[in-house]
């Protein structure tokens, strides 16, 4: 179901489910070569040594509004932004991970599969940062 929006919302429904019955947050989607694409609404990104990284679309992640502004508001906070590959093992390695949507902004996540990591990390504060005055200049009147 990746780099699919639509209204039938049916295997992203089971998959949270599935997911808030093990404790988690959210659940994290996979491509057809096993690799993170994104989670049941959101996209992921990650920082693994003071880079930002995230799933690129052509390998399934949705090219969400907010996903671009976070690129963008990491290349002009000079943080190293890529998109790449993500392997489980990558995710759940990372210094911080956060997801990012219309619906909850930019969110830093506390655990992967039960490893801890600061949420948000200082990677992270600096996009919701950015991402807080961008949304304050675009809802002046």
């Amino acid at each position: 179901m990746s780099q699919v929006k639509s209204i039938s919302r049916g295997a992203e429904a089971v998959a949270l489910r599935e997911a808030e019955a093990e404790g988690a947050f959210d659940a994290v989607f996979l491509n057809e070569k096993g690799r993170v694409v994104e989670t049941t609404a959101r996209n992921v990104f990650l920082v693994s040594g003071g880079s930002l990284q995230t799933p690129p679309t052509y390998e399934g992640a949705l090219p969400g509004i907010t996903r671009s502004a976070v690129l963008e508001i990491a290349t002009g906070a000079k943080i190293r932004a890529r998109e790449m590959f993500v392997s489980l093992d990558r995710l759940r390695g990372a210094d911080e991970v956060f997801v990012s949507g219309s619906g909850v902004g930019v969110l830093g996540i506390a655990s992967v599969d039960g490893r801890r990591m600061e949420a948000p990390g200082r990677v992270t504060r600096t996009i919701q940062d950015g991402y807080a005055a961008l949304l304050e200049a675009e809802s002046k009147w």
